[in-house]
């Protein structure tokens, strides 16, 4: 496996989007759609520099970093793999702001950043392992059920990471291969749903 240069994160420009990790707000006017999707690639690099790309990128876009409780939970169980969640939005926030945009809706408050939407709730996991055929990184985002939006606002963030990464990988000669993922198995790998549910309590 080759040495990757230092990976250099690449930002969300579109203006749609103000804060970062539990302070994200949503400007008005804006869905997504209904899938936000994620991404497996495999690289010629070890997991450990895959993943800290993937993390280092994830936090760029606004992702906000969690504890090491999660590869704790990995390692104790026996997992290979090496993992690491991170966060949007804010239960309570995402409601509150839900509100106050229904309240402001047409009345041209809506516009200004003090009454956008807080982003809805969402967990990404950034997984890596090695594997016969190059280090298998997969990113995965899962949406809370909780959250005061149905919106996916991770999809824009998601898309902008998965190119960035795609190019990174392309650029340094590393990439192998590379799949979009519309959904995701409970094959026990950790960026699956029935992982974070049962290990994170994430629904």
């Amino acid at each position: 496996m080759s040495d990757q240069p230092e990976y250099m994160p690449v930002r969300h420009h579109e203006g749609s989007v103000a804060g970062s990790g539990e302070r994200m707000r949503i400007a008005p006017l804006r869905w997504y759609g209904f899938s936000t999707g994620g991404g497996r690639f495999v690289v010629r690099t070890d997991p450990r520099s895959a993943l800290r790309a993937a993390v280092a990128q994830l936090q760029a876009v606004g992702f906000a970093l969690g504890d090491e409780t999660f590869q704790r939970r990995l390692t104790e169980s026996g997992s290979k793999w090496l993992a690491q969640d991170l966060r949007l939005g804010n239960i309570k926030e995402s409601w509150k702001r839900g509100f106050i945009s229904w309240v402001v809706e047409d009345t041209g408050l809506e516009f200004f950043r003090r009454f956008w939407r807080g982003a809805a709730p969402t967990l990404v996991v950034a997984a890596a392992r090695e594997t016969a055929s190059g280090t298998e990184l997969v990113i995965y985002p899962h949406t809370s059920w909780r959250g005061g939006s149905d919106q996916n606002d991770a999809a824009p963030l998601m898309r902008t990471t998965l190119a960035a990464l795609a190019d990174h990988f392309s650029n340094s000669g590393a990439l192998i291969s590379f799949e979009k993922l519309r959904g995701i198995k409970n094959d026990g790998s950790p960026a699956s749903q029935a992982v974070v549910r049962a290990m994170l309590g994430w629904r």
